[in-house]
Order: C-alpha cells, then structure tokens, then sequence
C-alpha cells in the first residue's frame, strides 16, 4: 500500500508538468526543464507509463528540440540508466 507521502508526490507530478508547460511557452527553458525533469522522475518512480511517454518525454523531446540542450539527454539517459545515444534512438531525434 502507498503512504500519503508517496500518493502526494505522485499526485505532484501533473503541476510540474503543467508548470513546465507554461515555462516553455514564456521562453523560460530552464525553468521549463527544471519542471519537465521533476515530473519525468516522478513519473519513472512510480513506473507510470501512460505519462512517461504521453507527457514527459514528448515535452522534453520538444524542449531538447528547441534548445539543443545535451543535459535534458543526458538527465533522462541517467534516469534511465542508459547512454545518450540510446536515448535519442530510443526517442527518434537523431
């Protein structure tokens, strides 16, 4: 069974995205990938699927996309446990 604290951190994760949303479109991208980056741990912590590949990933796939910014790879590859390189076959970016 969850406890509260892991129910709140979870239920946490849509306003980072959110917030993360509204970074982006403010030009804020560092704040944007702060945010992303939150939402997408949570996200793996909790093994949510759905969101991982609905919300996180695309937003930062478009955020690396615009920026050229190697640390949102190289965050999500370390996350992940895997290279760069596989993230970005993985994503289909290269």
């Amino acid at each position: 069974m969850a406890s509260r604290f892991d129910l709140q951190t979870y239920s946490a994760s849509p306003t980072y995205h959110g917030l993360g949303v509204v970074a982006e479109e403010l030009e804020e991208f560092q704040e944007a990938k702060i945010n992303f980056l939150q939402a997408l741990s949570i996200y793996a912590e909790f093994n949510d699927q759905y969101s991982l590949e609905t919300y996180s990933l695309p937003s930062l796939i478009r955020l690396y996309q615009a920026t050229q910014d190697s640390s949102i790879l190289e965050a999500i590859a370390q996350l992940f446990g895997t290279t760069v390189e596989e993230v970005l076959e993985d994503l289909g970016t290269e």
